[in-house]
């Protein structure tokens, strides 16, 4: 999945058809999902293992057959654990933008008017997590890649989805606090697109803290509010997730990616690197490259 912590601006899908599937399991370059944001929705099921992942301010374990609804413009990311998942990412208002039938009941949601849970347990609520699973296994059905017919199946799970939620009343009315919140939520944003710009120079937590106008030791509770990372720490895992992505789609040098990274000796990124990844660099590539065999 293409993950990015400031604004995913990646087209998903086509502009006649707003959506793309994606699979993640601990394969992929970038298994660690970096706190991020983007205007479309995101359907997340975990197909094993646990998740923990970071909604906003809330913090969330799914497990398998669980079932994640991320609202456009929600900092998420998270730590799976041993997980296998996939996501649907849709522009909600655009997959319906011709349909006013079905826009009409959408409408609330888009606009922000109610807000609907974000986390459905496979045990509470199996209705949901059961259309879920429809969506998902529309995508894992090659013959059906075939046709267009996929596209007309995925929008009619779409509209059973939210036809649940309204029914079951798995939502709440937008409140003044949710509004309240935004505005710190997007000073965070506003560090999260800094350091996606920078992270190769030599960050300092005065520095980031000076993007949005806080002192030091607060932008720091407000940051770990928000990722349950210091901001250095985010800014080394960042760097190394990044770092892990060169290292299986390129032939540079360990030592030109450290540099690449923001890493100006090249003991200190390996020792980095074996703290996030659990291995060094070399036997990283090494390991991707058997794997991919």
């Amino acid at each position: 999945m293409h993950v990015y912590t400031n604004l995913d601006q990646k087209q998903h899908g086509t502009p006649e058809f707003p959506a793309e599937y994606y699979y993640v399991d601990h394969l992929h370059p970038r298994y660690q999902m970096s706190v991020h944001w983007h205007n479309e929705w995101e359907l997340l099921r975990v197909k094993a293992g646990a998740f923990q992942i970071l909604l906003d301010d809330e913090q969330i374990t799914a497990q398998a057959g669980d079932v994640l609804l991320i609202r456009g413009g929600v900092l998420h990311g998270g730590i799976p654990a041993s997980c296998a998942y996939e996501c649907f990412v849709f522009d909600l208002y655009g997959l319906f933008r011709g349909t006013e039938m079905v826009k009409k009941h959408l409408r609330p949601f888009y606009r922000q008017q109610i807000c609907p849970k974000s986390f459905f347990s496979s045990e509470t609520e199996p209705a949901v997590c059961a259309i879920a699973d429809e969506l998902m296994a529309i995508f894992n059905d090659s013959a059906a890649q075939d046709t267009d017919c996929h596209e007309l199946e995925t929008a009619a799970c779409i509209c059973k989805l939210f036809a649940r939620i309204l029914k079951d009343k798995c939502y709440t009315p937008a409140s003044p606090e949710v509004y309240a919140d935004h505005h710190r939520i997007d000073q965070m944003k506003e560090v999260l697109e800094y350091i996606e710009k920078h992270y190769n120079s030599g960050l300092s937590l005065e520095e980031l803290a000076g993007v949005v106008g806080m002192n030091p030791k607060y932008f720091c509770r407000v940051f770990a509010a928000l990722t349950h990372q210091t901001p250095m720490d985010y800014v080394n895992f960042f760097r190394i997730e990044h770092a892990a992505y060169l290292l299986d789609s390129t032939d540079l040098s360990v030592t030109a990616i450290g540099t690449e990274c923001g890493f100006s000796e090249s003991s200190y990124f390996t020792k980095v690197f074996k703290k996030y990844k659990g291995t060094t660099p070399k036997a990283y590539r090494q390991l991707k490259a058997n794997t991919a065999v």
